[in-house]
Parts: C-alpha cells; structure tokens; sequence
C-alpha cells in the first residue's frame, strides 16, 4: 500500500506505543505497516480487519494525516419526540406514579405504557430504555425522605447558612473554618441484604440475621478534606456523646475551628451538653436527613460490609464496625465524595 509520509516512521511507532484508545492504535497499525511494505491482504490478517476497511484508513491518513484516523460517527438520531413533548414526558418521570398507575414504582414496562397512552408513542422495550437514558434517566434507588420534613424550613436554613457561616467566621478571627457534619448509627443483628453477582433469573439467598444486640456509632466528617472520626459505645446519651466531642476536638488543628452540623435529637440538646472551645455546633433543620450527608457513610458502611452477615455476639459486631471503620472511613480519598455536601457552602475561610 502506498503510504505518505505525513509522520516519520518513528513517530508513528511511538504514538502507537502511547495510545490509550484501542482502535485508533490499531488504525495507526495499520499506517505503520502499509509504510513498512506490507501488502492489503497481509495488513488485513494482521489486524483482523477486512482488506477494505484498512485500505479505507489508509487513505483518510494519506488525505488528512493523524486527523484522518479519528472516529467518524454520524450525528447521534433525532428523538421521536419534540422538545415540548420531552419536556412533558420529565414532568411525568419526574411526578412518579400516580394513582391511575397501580404501582410504586414506574418500571419499563410502565414507561412503555404511559409513552404509547399518554403521547402516542409506540416503542419496544429496548426503545424505551434507550429513550430513557437519551432523556438523561437511570434508574435509582432514591435516599429516604421523612414524611415530616418542612420544605420551607429546609430552604430556609439553606438560603441563610452563608449569613450563619460568616457570624461563625467573624467570632473565630484568628481561626480556619472546617465544615464537619455528625451522626449517630445503630449497627447490630437486626440485619440488612444488599444486592449481589448471581445468575439471570435466579433468586439468590442472604443471610438476614434477626436477633437483637446492637451498638452505636457516633461519627463525623469533613467533606473537605475527608478528614473522619469516629466512636464505638454500647449504648446512647449526652454523656458519650460529651466524651465524643472531647474526643474529636483533640484532632482539631490549633488553626482551625470545626462548625459541627448535626440533627436535633435529645442528647444533642440536653443542658449537660459540653461543646468544646473549638467546636460550633449548628442543629439541622427537623426530619432532614438529605440535608446531612454522613448519612450517605452509614449506607456505604451497611451496603459494603454490614449487610448478608450474621454475628454470634457484641464482640464479634464491634470488631465488623472497627474493621469497616478502618477499611472506609479511614480513606480520606473516599470519604471527600461519599459525604460529599453539594448544597452547602465549604467553609474555608482565609
């Protein structure tokens, strides 16, 4: 094959040697063995491509040079939808299931069916699926929600925690500001599943133990800098809630200042509350898990080393807490994006 020289025959092999991208190692391949004399057919075999397809890249390289070898994809089909009808169809997904549904849930056969009752819109299974994750869609566990939670408090505290976060500044002068969120979780032999590999159309076993000792773990994060600490008790009052904070100030640096968010409860609002010098606590507003994201910890800590587990005694349940803790909490690197707090301003104050 005719080859022009673009590129030395050098470049080409050390491009190739680099390039992440399979297939366009194999097209620069190609190139580097039509330079080295070799024919079509024996290019073809070489490859495993047909002798079409590389006499087909090496022409686009002796046009075009590198940029003759990237992909040519033609533009991705138009949704059968307008942009009003997909508009409509968000509005839907988005509402859940209504009362017409007769489910809890809107699975694929649901959207099937909405699609060709509500919008005339007849598609296969597969094109319902496919229209699903062109419109942006997956389809996810959502993160629990109390039924008594008060939007307007929940915006509220959001719309004036910048004002809050700049008082705290302002008596901390001399002090760096960590944002710290903090949560307490009960691990025991009440037992939890999460999914698990098993073969199409089986209906695997997990053990779900239903016995009753449990322990407590008090934990805080820093979704900043993933820095977490944590404490294992038998039981839950303001008093091992005080040892916890005294124990947690400790790891403070003498530049910093922590702004602890917690929720509300009893023992985070008892008189014989001991909050240390440089610690500030601010309580959540009522019912509003989704708005402290070390819940999203305890759900990693359960879904990856609590659930499909039986355990004989409290020790053997504080030694799977210790160990998990370490394992997860532990990673820094981890912890930045599992307690990630995307509606809350990061505090570092200069």
């Amino acid at each position: 094959m005719d080859v022009k020289d673009h590129l030395p025959l050098g470049e080409l092999r050390r491009l190739e040697r680099v390039e992440k991208d399979a297939d366009r190692a194999k097209r620069l391949r190609i190139v580097i063995l039509g330079m080295e004399g070799w024919t079509a057919p024996a290019v073809a075999m070489a490859v495993g491509l047909t002798r079409r397809i590389c006499q087909r890249w090496v022409r686009r390289y002796n046009e075009e040079g590198l940029a003759g070898l990237e992909d040519r994809r033609g533009r991705d089909p138009r949704l059968p939808l307008t942009p009003e009808q997909q508009e409509r169809v968000r509005q839907r997904l988005d509402a859940g299931p209504t009362a017409q549904d007769e489910v809890c849930s809107l699975r694929g056969k649901d959207v099937q069916r909405i699609l060709a009752q509500e919008f005339q819109l007849l598609r296969s299974l597969a094109g319902v699926y496919h229209l699903l994750h062109r419109l942006g869609y997956s389809y996810l566990r959502p993160r629990p929600r109390h039924r008594q939670a008060d939007p307007e408090k929940q915006a509220a505290f959001l719309r004036e925690w910048p004002d809050r976060l700049r008082a705290i500044e302002a008596a901390q002068p001399t002090k760096r500001l960590r944002i710290y969120f903090q949560d307490e979780s009960r691990f025991g032999q009440q037992g939890t599943t999460t999914n698990v590999w098993a073969t199409r159309g089986s209906r695997p076993t997990a053990v779900r133990q239903t016995e009753y000792q449990y322990l407590w773990v008090l934990g805080v994060v820093c979704p900043e800098t993933g820095h977490a600490e944590g404490l294992l008790s038998p039981q839950l009052n303001t008093k091992i809630v005080n040892e916890f904070l005294t124990q947690f100030a400790t790891t403070i640096p003498a530049d910093e200042h922590a702004v602890m968010l917690w929720d509300g409860a009893g023992f985070h609002a008892s008189k014989q509350l001991r909050v240390p010098e440089n610690v500030t606590v601010v309580t959540l507003p009522a019912c509003s898990p989704e708005l402290n994201p070390i819940e999203n910890l305890w759900h990693y800590l359960k879904s990856h080393f609590w659930s499909n587990r039986a355990y004989d005694d409290f020790d053997a349940l504080e030694e799977a807490a210790v160990a998990a803790w370490r394992k997860a909490a532990l990673d820094a690197d981890l912890m930045k994006p599992i307690c990630a707090a995307p509606n809350l301003e990061r505090a570092t104050s200069n």
